[in-house]
């Protein structure tokens, strides 16, 4: 293990981030906390061997301060050697590079120019940033050579590391290792010690990867986002989005009717005008800086040239009504633009405690007008998103471009009506520019986005903040994925070894049933009938030692209907539960426990009787009754099923038959399941 003492590294660090980035102390304590616990995981400087660990940051959050700041406090505690992967885009490169040159002043530091004709025989830390790109990662493992790195501990951090860095041919025991995938290994296996550290807001692909693969961490260090941040936690910690303060419920935007009808929607329009309104708004309160707007509807590239030019004509459009504003009146502006200008100050007045007169903000909007630009992000164009946006509104419109380790600095409003049939996880989080350092600019942010996307989000968060308890409460990398909806992937397939992973949920140690249970007797035949006849000796509140199978037999039954949302899943428990039997340590033991024949238990008004919030009464505890927490158990309850009407003939009850309701104990453990068998 090596030392964690800072030293002068870690001091003069401290002074730059407090006086250039307006870090915190506190929040240097923070990112110092975190770097501590990455470094105490990593092997001693002058030790021989390897290990590799990932730092587990959140999006937008300031991953590359934990970088920085773990650069130097290794450099402090006796490591040399430093090299950073990142982007091969050069934008977000020379993002990466520049940061580093600032704030290492202790460190040489050299560019991927630098590579070929660098002679030197450093004295000082030495970092080699490099982009992950095959050629420059081949220039780099000659450079290490010429260095004599093989004789030294190398720290190596792969920023980024479930993008480019996996072997995307896997499956495919007929071609090589995938480019990069193949120079990072031949990087790796020209050092005799090294730590390879992987960064990433969506370590998904990782965790799945196979336990015995190099690119699996050995352990997990979530890190902790700055005060101001502002994340999943505030945007999508419920899916109550009408009583939200900045998420807007739209309609999902028809790209076809677009092209089609070459018009955009009127909630495009909409989420423009509360645009301009909120930036004028922080202008009128004292801010200077200039705002950006982001368009994310569509991956097509036709989609975002069409999208572009249409917004720029309604620009234009809009700065010919402000005009006519400020040179005669309001009124005179057309109805249009007038009744949208008055809804986005409307919307502005549910946020802000101080709002100036409308006329006011009208005012600063159009002397502002100008200063806007409308740009496209795509790889055709080749633009991407300015560090340091010089105008004083820029309004992306985009698609792949706007992603992984893009910042969009002082972000107001997103429009987000992108669309997958089956949705990745980390690619769809990776999307969340909206998240950040926002808190300045609170008051005017807005999220645009159809409802489905909006809940797609918050499941995608609650996923998220499962996985990160799990890691933070064992730094270990936990072996599979829960997911919050059937149709979201974890990662992309090309990634995991087809004969290790199966793609489901579930945690160790939680419990697990369905929402909404079925109880039609017409979908439930003699289901309730077969069970109470197999129960029929068993006691009520006794445990019982019961085998795998024996449990399976109970789940071949199907319990959720097809509209219950949440983890319960019939076929996905039964392979979850299966699966826990070629495991070593669960074997074929399992346990079950009735707790009671007769729940009166109705519909929860909070779900709006449309499914349940618990099974288990008030205070229940299996442990208290000696079921073992070493093996799954099934807790099985018969509700009486009576049909119960308010008085708006809403029926809060079932359908006047009995059922079982099962609930899954799953045996603790640090796992989930998406599932990783290796």
């Amino acid at each position: 293990m090596a030392s964690t003492d800072p030293g002068n590294n870690i001091e003069n660090l401290r002074h730059y981030l407090q006086r250039e980035e307006n870090i915190s102390f506190q929040d240097f304590q923070n990112i110092l906390r975190d770097a501590t616990n990455i470094l105490q995981r990593c092997i001693d400087p002058n030790q021989v061997g390897s290990t590799q660990g990932l730092i587990y940051g959140h999006i937008q959050s300031g991953k590359t301060a934990v970088i920085i700041t773990t650069l130097a406090l290794a450099a402090d505690n006796g490591y040399r050697s430093f090299i950073v992967m990142t982007s091969d885009l050069n934008d977000i490169y020379n993002q990466t590079l520049d940061r580093i040159q600032r704030s290492l002043d202790g460190f040489e530091v050299l560019g991927k120019r630098d590579f070929q004709r660098y002679t030197g025989n450093p004295v000082t830390p030495l970092v080699l940033v490099s982009s992950k790109n095959p050629k420059v990662l081949g220039k780099i493992s000659n450079l290490v050579q010429r260095l004599a790195w093989q004789s030294q501990t190398t720290m190596i951090i792969d920023d980024e590391a479930d993008q480019a860095s996996l072997d995307t041919n896997i499956n495919d025991s007929n071609r090589p290792a995938s480019s990069v995938n193949r120079a990072i290994t031949n990087l790796r296996q020209t050092l005799t010690s090294y730590v390879y550290l992987q960064t990433t807001a969506t370590p998904q692909a990782l965790l799945l990867q196979n336990k015995n693969s190099s690119f699996r961490p050995n352990f997990v260090v979530p890190t902790t986002p700055g005060t101001d941040y502002v994340g999943g936690n505030f945007f999508f910690s419920n899916e109550d989005f009408n009583s939200s303060s900045h998420v807007r419920v739209v309609p999902l935007m028809e790209v076809a009717s677009l092209r089609n009808d070459n018009t955009i929607s009127g909630t495009v329009t909409q989420s423009i005008l509360v645009f301009f309104v909120g930036a004028a708004i922080l202008r009128t309160q004292g801010s200077t800086k200039n705002y950006t707007y982001l368009l994310h509807t569509s991956f097509r590239q036709a989609d975002h040239s069409l999208a572009t030019r249409l917004v720029d004509e309604y620009r234009n459009e809009l700065a010919i009504e402000l005009a006519i504003a400020t040179r005669n009146s309001i009124e005179q502006m057309s109805p249009n633009f007038r009744v949208g200008l008055e809804q986005a100050y409307a919307d502005m007045q549910r946020t802000f405690s101080h709002i100036p007169p409308f006329e006011d903000v009208v005012a600063e909007a159009a002397r502002a007008m100008a200063s806007t630009e409308v740009i496209e992000i795509n790889s055709r164009t080749g633009a991407g998103v300015s560090p340091n946006p010089s105008r004083r509104h820029t309004l992306y419109i985009g698609g792949t471009k706007i992603g992984r380790g893009v910042t969009i600095k002082n972000l107001l409003v997103t429009y987000y009506g992108r669309d997958a049939l089956y949705p990745q996880l980390d690619t769809v989080l990776q999307h969340a520019r909206m998240y950040g350092y926002r808190q300045a600019e609170l008051s005017a942010t807005r999220i645009y986005l159809p409802q489905h996307l909006g809940v797609r989000f918050y499941d995608i968060h609650q996923t998220d903040n499962i996985m990160r308890g799990k890691c933070s409460a064992s730094h270990e990398a936990i072996p599979v994925i829960p997911l919050m909806a059937r149709n979201i992937k974890p990662t992309r397939r090309n990634v995991l070894d087809d004969s290790t992973v199966d793609v489901a949920t579930y945690l160790g140690g939680q419990r697990y049933f369905p929402l909404l249970p079925i109880s039609d007797p017409d979908v439930l035949g003699n289901q309730t009938e077969m069970i109470d006849n197999f129960l029929s000796t068993f006691e009520d509140r006794t445990p019982y030692s019961i085998t795998v199978d024996d449990l399976l037999y109970f789940l071949r039954f199907q319990f959720a209907s097809p509209e219950s949302r949440g983890a319960w899943k019939d076929d996905l428990i039964r392979q979850a539960v299966s699966s826990l039997r070629d495991i070593p340590e669960y074997g074929d033991r399992a346990a079950l426990l009735i707790v009671t024949r007769d729940s009166d238990r109705k519909k929860d008004r909070t779900r709006e009787y449309r499914g349940i919030g618990s099974v288990l009464p008030g205070g229940f505890s299996p442990t208290n009754l000696g079921v073992p927490s070493n093996c799954p158990t099934l807790l099985l309850t018969r509700f009486n099923g009576q049909v119960d009407r308010l008085p708006d003939g809403v029926n809060r009850g079932w359908h006047g038959v009995p059922f079982w309701v099962p609930v899954i104990q799953f045996p603790d453990g640090n796992y989930a399941f998406s599932v990783n068998r290796s």
